[in-house]
C-alpha cells in the first residue's frame, strides 16, 4: 500500500513506517508543502532499482535506456 505523509508526520512516526515498509511492504510518499518530495521504500525494490539502473547503463543492443525500467519510469 503506498500511502503520503507530511514531512513533519514522517519525522514524528519514523519508527512506525519503517515497520510498515519492512514487514508489510508499504511505499511511503514524504510531502513537503503539499508536493512530493522523497519516497521511502523497502531495501529489497531498492536494490532490485540499483540493479536494473546499473543494466539499463550498460544497456542492451538496441534497447533504450529507458526500456529496461518500464515499471520505474514517471513522467513529471
Amino acid at each position: 500500500m503506498t500511502r503520503t505523509v507530511s514531512i513533519s508526520d514522517a519525522k514524528s512516526h519514523l519508527s512506525e513506517f519503517v515497520g510498515r515498509m519492512v514487514y508489510a511492504g508499504d511505499h511511503i510518499i514524504v510531502e513537503r508543502h503539499g508536493k512530493p518530495v522523497v519516497a521511502m521504500i523497502p531495501i529489497e525494490e531498492y536494490i532490485e532499482y540499483q540493479n536494473l539502473s546499473k543494466e539499463s547503463k550498460q544497456g542492451k543492443p538496441g534497447e533504450q535506456p529507458q526500456e529496461a525500467l518500464p515499471g520505474l519510469v514517471a513522467t513529471v
